[in-house]
């Protein structure tokens, strides 16, 4: 390839003729044409529109990449393709003239592959003359290019193939000799030619095919590259057609590999036949024309000698002209070498126009031709002046025969004047030429030979017509074997592509060489005569293996087959057919394997039947005796032991109670006592093969001498000791196997399981009684329900306050229980995170009931359900109420009596003039009057709160209660030289609820940290909103509060410090806190550090914002 046109212009039309047996080829393309879609139609079902339209614009791109990028391969010596009658057509391969086909074959599928490989067939028209064939051939590569792009198998030769680098380089050789059998059936010569002529038209293709592909290749993995979810296959699921079965697999490896190996060794033995057959066909036509050669030089040496040897006789010197002409007839007779002699003479009296006049000629005219040709005239000239002879190329006489003259000086018989003798030779007729023509005639047909000068004139040649042609000789063809003297090559006829051997000898001595051609044809059949029969026996030889390669696959398969087979069964846990493999070999050998697995799965199975039988026995009973029963009944079963026995241990490790199954023995106690020993000291197996030999157990004679010679001792191993051992005892020594003692390991830990069961049901049931005593003696109603809000347990108590049965309401769910509406709304509510959720209930009776439900968890804080409560109160409310009313009867009769004597104190300076000790005891009195008033303020509020008195729920922004509460509060902070910061809210906070009371709850607190806050303290408050409640905080660096005091800190009469000198008031200031908050459905607590100061929160459930309209 020397240069690539950027655009190439379209021509004309030129579409070959088909040849008869063409027409054939063609239909049987069409049909297969036509099933190849037929079987890709659901490539088509799934286009969609969208499909359509890009398998649309492909097929109408086809035509244009055609234009653009056309390499120049006329410099890169690629032969034309003789798939097509015009010879001059050189290799025509656009490098984009294969995406289009690659597009649509990796992204649409096979079928419309196959379609735009048609198209992009066709398009070729307009740029090179093609056949019918070629679009048939581009169809077959898209629809390959798409089945490679698009399957969807598992495996790395599978993923290799999706690549569009191997894969339309492939597709792409497996078209290939469909180019072969196109030239094939094109070709004139048919037979071996046509098919040498098919393997040329591939050579001359290939390379630029190849080209195309990779660069569709290329500009394809750019797009995966770019857009990886675009990939044609994104996910592989199925293992391809030959790798579902071994034997597949063998035939899918053996039989490309055998046709391969048939390929290459074709190959060999061709290329090493006509290897063969060249060097001999050289070697013939280098005898040819070597004999050729020596007859040339005895030509041209006979007839310069002859002529020599005429011209230096005296005869010829004669002035009688007859006398010459009879000497000449006389050595024309003689010599039988020429056809011809004649002499010349050059005198005074010759013509200008004519130096040299005819002396005498034999034979005379009209025989002889008198006149001389122009080279004939040059050529006596030249002997004239220099003397010696000369030879003419052959050439034409003045008749048109084609002669060779030889020339020679005669003698000169007089000063002034010379003769000289010319003779003349028909190349037709003379006899050296004929032997010439023999040596030069083809061995084979087609063959021929001829011999030309240093201008590449023909001089001799086998066919008299082509005397004189001329012919050039290649000096760029081919060499095909070495040669001492000629060269050899291979070289195209001038008429047609056929192939022909060329060898060319010039001869020694003179300006002439011998060339001698022959058809490869030949050379092809010689080589088929060699290599047929080798190649017969291949075909045969891979034809039989052909055959006895299945057979042997399938006899090599069939037991693992077979094999496959027991393996599927056993997988299906069908373990009762045995696996049967003849043989000696590895194959029978996994079969002997997987028999041996198969009756070990065998025995695992029964084992484990057996310990599920044994595991429902032991989990269906709590009685110790049945269930050890069945354990050690599941042990003689499991084993070929005539006896089975369990010991119970004490803590110390002594026995005390034994349980026995099997054959009735004695004297067993003794080897109960040793094995219990033993094994409590190990707490490990203790395996006994021979009781005899077993002296380190210190067993005694009797018990030596007992039916049982060896035994398995393994430990029951609890939770923190070993509360019995299990062992079994045999009639025989014997080795023990690994899953005998498994299975015995794994009943000795059913029974440790069904020891912690009865220890831990006697612990439970001991503990449910207890629990049982309890709930039915306690005065307090007990309810239990489960996370589903199902009646788990009624005591007693709950039954008399609730009037009801526990029987009828246990499993029912609260609302159907018969509860009562109050108690059902109680145990429906939900619970708080923490603490319990306590309410009032009214039931039956009259009574008021104090409910308190707490959730019940797991150690995971997993509700499992909750537990009610109920105290009765009623006295407790009925002495609340007298006592609030006794508050409010002392307050009021006490406000008067306050009052006067706050007026009457106040009075006191009025009456006279008081000193400063009076003064003093005034102000105490007042101070007093002050508290008491205080003090009756706050146990009306905290009644009035308690009992719900007046309170109003309204929506109302809880930053702006505090800001009241902080600037009503600065004057006091600053009497103490205290700083008071109020920090901004990230949000507005509403709550429902009675504002004065929320100011004055906040208002207390402020008062606390204020008053128990020393001079340069800070007193801080804020706000946060988390989870849907608003936050109250209010933190001061006080004096602190100890552990001790923090534990009645909300009740009356408690003071937020460890001192209360300078701090006036009763104490109740926190508890109204308490009791406003909880009011409003909040919770309020305080975290301190002694000599750090105290925080104090409160938190309030969050309602509703008011609407514009209602704010004002």
């Amino acid at each position: 390839m020397d240069t690539i046109e950027l655009w190439r212009h379209w021509g004309q039309v030129t579409l070959t003729t088909p040849e008869t047996w063409e027409y054939a080829l063609l239909a049987l393309y069409i049909l297969a044409a036509l099933l190849l879609l037929a079987r890709s139609r659901h490539d088509f079902r799934r286009l969609g529109w969208r499909g359509w339209l890009i398998l649309v614009a492909l097929v109408a791109a086809s035509a244009p990449v055609q234009w653009v990028l056309v390499p120049d391969y006329t410099a890169a010596g690629l032969l034309p393709s003789l798939s097509v009658s015009t010879l001059s057509a050189e290799p025509f391969a656009p490098l984009l003239a294969f995406l289009p086909l690659a597009l649509a074959a990796a992204w649409l599928g096979a079928g419309p592959g196959l379609i735009v490989g048609l198209a992009t067939g066709a398009a070729r028209v307009w740029m090179t003359p093609i056949s019918v064939l070629d679009p048939f051939q581009y169809a077959l590569l898209g629809y390959l290019a798409g089945a490679f792009l698009r399957q969807a198998y598992l495996g790395g030769a599978a993923r290799l193939v999706r690549q569009p680098i191997i894969g339309l380089p492939l597709s792409l050789l497996l078209v290939a000799p469909t180019e072969v059998l196109a030239v094939f059936m094109r070709s004139s010569a048919g037979g071996l030619a046509g098919l040498d002529a098919g393997v040329l038209s591939l050579e001359a293709t290939l390379s630029a095919a190849l080209a195309q592909a990779v660069v569709a290749a290329v500009v394809l993995h750019v797009i995966y590259l770019l857009l990886p979810r675009r990939r044609p296959v994104q996910v592989c699921r199925d293992y391809p057609p030959c790798g579902r079965s071994l034997n597949r697999r063998l035939m899918s490896l053996l039989v490309p590999l055998l046709i391969l190996m048939l390929i290459v060794a074709t190959i060999a033995v061709a290329k090493t036949a006509l290897r063969i057959t060249t060097q001999a066909m050289v070697e013939q036509m280098a005898q040819q024309a070597e004999a050729a050669a020596e007859d040339v030089a005895t030509l041209l040496g006979s007839g310069q000698e002859l002529v020599a040897e005429v011209a230096a006789g005296e005869a010829l010197n004669a002035p009688d002209p007859v006398w010459v002409e009879l000497q000449l007839e006389r050595e024309l007779r003689s010599a039988a070498y020429f056809s011809q002699l004649a002499v010349f003479e050059r005198g005074e009296q010759a013509a200008p126009d004519m130096p040299l006049h005819l002396v005498a000629m034999s034979p005379p005219a009209p025989t002889g031709d008198v006149q001389l040709t122009e080279q004939e005239q040059g050529l006596l000239l030249q002997v004239l002046e220099g003397g010696a002879g000369r030879v003419s190329a052959v050439h034409l006489s003045v008749r048109g025969e084609p002669i060779l003259s030889f020339m020679a000086l005669v003698a000169p018989a007089e000063e002034g004047s010379s003769r000289v003798l010319v003779g003349r030779t028909l190349i037709d007729a003379n006899p050296i030429v004929d032997q010439v023509m023999a040596d030069l005639q083809g061995a084979t047909p087609g063959g021929e030979g001829f011999v030309v000068d240093s201008a590449g004139q023909v001089m001799i040649h086998t066919q008299p017509d082509l005397v004189l042609s001329t012919w050039e000789p290649n000096q760029n063809g081919l060499p095909v074997a070495a040669t001492p003297h000629g060269s050899a090559y291979e070289r195209r006829g001038p008429h047609d592509a056929a192939r022909h051997l060329v060898y060319y000898l010039p001869a020694e001595g003179i300006s002439w060489a011998v060339v001698v051609q022959q058809p490869y044809e030949a050379v092809l059949a010689d080589a088929s005569r060699i290599a047929g029969p080798l190649l017969l026996v291949l075909v045969l030889m891979v034809a039989c293996l052909m055959i006895v390669i299945p057979i042997i696959t399938n006899r090599l398969t069939h037991p693992l087959g077979r094999l496959a087979e027991a393996a599927q069964r056993i997988a299906e846990g069908d373990l009762e057919h045995p696996v049967r493999v003849v043989g000696n070999d590895e194959v029978a050998q996994v079969g002997a394997a997987f028999e041996r697995m198969r009756v070990r799965l065998e025995d695992r199975l029964a084992d484990l039947a057996l310990l599920l039988r044994v595991s429902r026995a032991v989990s269906g009973t709590l009685d110790l005796s049945e269930g050890l029963s069945h354990i050690l009944e599941g042990a003689l079963r499991a084993t070929t032991a005539r006896v089975a026995r369990v010991v119970l241990l004490s803590s110390a490790g002594e026995p005390h109670m034994v349980m026995s199954r099997g054959e009735p023995m004695r004297g067993l106690g003794a080897l109960d006592r040793v094995l219990a020993r033993a094994t409590y000291a190990r707490s490990a197996p203790v395996l006994v093969a021979d009781l005899e030999q077993a002296s380190v157990l210190g067993l005694t004679d009797r018990a030596l001498s007992g039916p049982l010679q060896a035994v398995v001792s393994l430990p029951v191993q609890t939770k923190d000791r070993v509360a019995a051992v299990m062992w079994v005892g045999y009639g025989t020594a014997r080795e023990y196997d690994e899953s005998e003692v498994s299975l015995l390991s794994t009943l000795a830990g059913q029974a440790a399981v069904l020891l912690e069961v009865v220890r831990l049901f006697q612990s439970a049931e001991g503990g449910r009684r207890r629990l049982a005593t309890i709930l039915d003696s306690t005065a307090d109603a007990v309810i239990v329900t489960d996370r589903e809000d199902r009646v788990l347990l009624v005591n007693p108590a709950a039954e008399d306050a609730l009037e009801m049965q526990s029987d009828q309401a246990i499993g029912r769910r609260v609302e159907r229980a018969g509860l009562g509406p109050e108690m059902t709304q109680v145990l429906a509510a939900p619970l708080p995170e923490e603490g319990t959720l306590s309410r009032e209930v009214l039931v039956p009776g009259g009574r008021l009931m104090s409910a308190s439900v707490s959730a019940i968890r797991n150690s995971d804080g997993e509700r499992l359900g909750r537990v009610a409560v109920l105290r009765d109160v009623t006295h407790l409310r009925e002495l609340d109420e007298m006592k609030s009313e006794f508050v409010r009867t002392l307050s009021h009769d006490l406000q008067a009596p306050l009052t006067y004597l706050r007026g009457y104190t106040t009075m006191i300076p009025m009456v006279g003039e008081v000193n400063d000790r009076q003064r003093e005891l005034v102000e105490r009195i007042l101070q007093g009057v002050t508290q008491m008033s205080q003090l009756l303020d706050d146990l009306l509020s905290l009644d009035h709160t308690e009992v719900g008195v007046g309170l109003e729920r309204k929506p109302c922004r809880l930053g702006a209660l505090l800001v009241e509460a902080v600037d009503s509060r600065r004057a006091q902070a600053l009497e103490k030289d205290l700083t008071l910061r109020l920090e901004p809210a990230e949000r507005v906070a509403v709550v429902n609820g009675d504002a004065l009371l929320l100011q004055r709850a906040v208002g207390n607190v402020l008062d606390n940290a204020i008053k128990f806050t020393p001079r340069g303290g800070i007193v801080t408050v804020g706000m946060a909103i988390e989870d849907g409640s608003a936050i109250v905080r209010v933190s001061d660096t006080g004096i602190g509060i100890t552990a001790d005091e923090r534990c009645r800190l909300f009740g009356r009469g408690t003071y937020a410090g460890r001192s209360t000198a300078g701090a006036p008031g009763a104490g109740l200031g926190l508890q109204i806190v308490k009791s406003i908050v909880e009011r409003h459905g909040g919770r309020v607590w305080m975290e301190s550090e002694v000599e750090q100061g105290s925080t104090f929160y409160i938190v309030l459930p969050l309602g509703v914002e008011p609407a514009p309209a209602d704010q004002e």
